[in-house]
């Protein structure tokens, strides 16, 4: 019998107790843990500072495009200004000031003028009709459309046939004397956590017709 129980403990492979597989203690799993926690931390802050640079740079470059639609808007209406091919229009500038221009057209080529007609008597400004706050409005035949909101800043400039500006108190009285029209437009937009993005577009328009 001695024997018989001496082979068969060879042939389970009688294991010592104390090479018996344990499992992970407490403190280790603490630590398992603690490390974990940082690790998420850092690759959180990062995802968020990512995702926080993603959305600005998305703002900024939607506000750049906005602001650059609203000028060249501007730009092609402004380059018809004064367009008289038959002579007998009496097209021109009306208004001018550092936030407004009024000018008028012969768009239909019928020598005549109407503020009824389609785009002949167009004024830009800045909140033309006192309701929008600080917006690009135009104002033509159908009335008053705001183009852009968020205009922080509309400044208008008007040079001579030299090139030399004009100055603003002069204006009303040199209406005549304008040949290009000088803008500057700023808009702001919110960008989230990075709060607000300013974006100016400049430019000048070479009044064709005057």
């Amino acid at each position: 019998m001695n024997g018989r129980n001496i082979l068969i403990g060879l042939r389970l492979g009688d294991r010592p107790r104390s090479l018996s597989h344990a499992g992970f203690t407490m403190i280790e799993l603490l630590v398992v843990i603690a490390i974990s926690a940082i690790l998420f931390t850092f690759m959180y802050k990062g995802f968020e500072r990512l995702t926080r640079y993603d959305t600005a740079e998305n703002v900024k470059a939607g506000t750049q495009q906005s602001a650059r639609i609203g000028v060249e808007m501007m730009v092609k209406d402004i380059r018809l200004a004064g367009l008289n091919p038959l002579g007998t229009a009496g097209a021109g500038v009306v208004a001018a000031s550092p936030t407004s221009f009024r000018f008028t057209a012969d768009v239909n080529l019928d020598g005549t003028v109407d503020v009824a007609d389609p785009f002949e008597d167009i004024t830009y400004g800045l909140n033309l009709d006192g309701t929008c706050g600080t917006c690009l409005q135009q104002t033509n035949q159908l009335g008053t459309e705001t183009l852009l909101d968020n205009v922080n800043t509309l400044a208008l400039t008007y040079l001579d046939d030299t090139g030399t500006a004009i100055p603003a108190a002069s204006l009303a009285a040199r209406l005549l004397d304008i040949r290009t029209v000088g803008i500057n437009l700023t808009l702001n937009r919110l960008a989230g956590r990075e709060g607000t993005v300013s974006r100016t577009y400049t430019t000048q328009v070479r009044c064709r017709n005057l």
